[in-house]
């Protein structure tokens, strides 16, 4: 199986490196100022785990007629047009994972290239990019969930999700993928828009008087709205995202307001954007939602 990832950061630096040092088939398709930095230093990762370094094969865009079996996205959702027609070249019976934050890039990529191409993808991981180039794995769990939305191509599927089990990364195939990306969906709205709301991560934000609360109202927006679109996400994945989001000890921010921060173009379009949009659509109330949309609109 040959595998095309797109980007080498963070996410797909991370992924791709753990899949290349298995013994799979990997390329990466990069920036040339990434390529550069690649071919000079290498992935690096460093981690609670010890530390990673591979030399990675990059793809030659001047070579015509190469195809791969599996693409993974590694790009930021402002770039997914770019990554497009990035990709496009090298799509023939080839499945998309991707792994961008949120949900309204599925609708995108299923006009582009039809539902069936298109593997319902997430990743559990914490992971930074260092400023020389490195990737820093922040907490311990690194793993990927995925699985089709449709009953097409399951046997690349089932081979992919082979090679990831030789991996030093946890991977999940899921026979109900696209409840599970609805399910994270809520958790990364709910942690976004605390967090930039307020400009502290969540245990700081806990540890107010009425911090705690404001959370769970937040988190229950965005289950609302979720629910509006006919996705329940349960008792047991409300519970995991209430303990882990009202945690007092957190030192989570999400990288949205880490972006924001630093003066970098950020996700909030395609997370909280979206499910102001999808709100509006279903009739969903949605005020604290729009006012952390409303602090990134606002600026530093």
């Amino acid at each position: 199986m040959k595998i095309l990832i797109l980007g080498a950061g963070a996410i797909g630096g991370f992924f791709g490196a753990h899949l290349m040092k298995s013994g799979a088939n990997v390329s990466f398709l990069v920036r040339e100022k990434r390529k550069d930095e690649l071919k000079k230093s290498g992935i690096n990762i460093f981690s609670i785990n010890g530390e990673l370094k591979v030399n990675p094969k990059l793809l030659d865009k001047n070579l015509s007629g190469q195809h791969f079996d599996v693409i993974i996205l590694t790009n930021k959702s402002y770039d997914l047009i770019e990554s497009i027609r990035e990709i496009k070249p090298y799509v023939n019976k080839t499945v998309i994972i991707p792994l961008l934050n949120g949900m309204a890039h599925y609708e995108i990529l299923d006009k582009e290239f039809g539902k069936e191409k298109i593997f319902g993808g997430t990743a559990y991981i914490s992971t930074a990019m260092n400023n020389y180039g490195s990737i820093q794995q922040i907490t311990s769990r690194a793993s990927i969930k995925f699985g089709p939305r449709t009953q097409k191509n399951i046997n690349t599927a089932n081979e992919f999700y082979e090679i990831c089990k030789e991996t030093e990364f946890e991977c999940d195939f899921s026979d109900h993928i696209e409840l599970d990306l609805w399910r994270k969906y809520v958790l990364i709205g709910a942690t976004a828009a605390s967090t930039v709301l307020f400009q502290k991560p969540l245990g700081e934000i806990c540890a107010t008087t009425y911090g705690k609360r404001l959370i769970i109202e937040i988190h229950e927006e965005c289950k609302k709205i979720v629910l509006s679109k006919g996705y329940d996400i349960g008792i047991e994945a409300t519970n995991y995202n209430l303990k882990l989001i009202t945690d007092k000890d957190s030192l989570l921010k999400a990288s949205m307001l880490r972006d924001f921060e630093s003066g970098k173009k950020t996700e909030c379009e395609h997370i909280l954007g979206y499910l102001i949009e999808l709100a509006k659509r279903n009739n969903v109330q949605c005020n604290l939602i729009k006012a952390a949309h409303t602090r990134i609109q606002v600026g530093l």
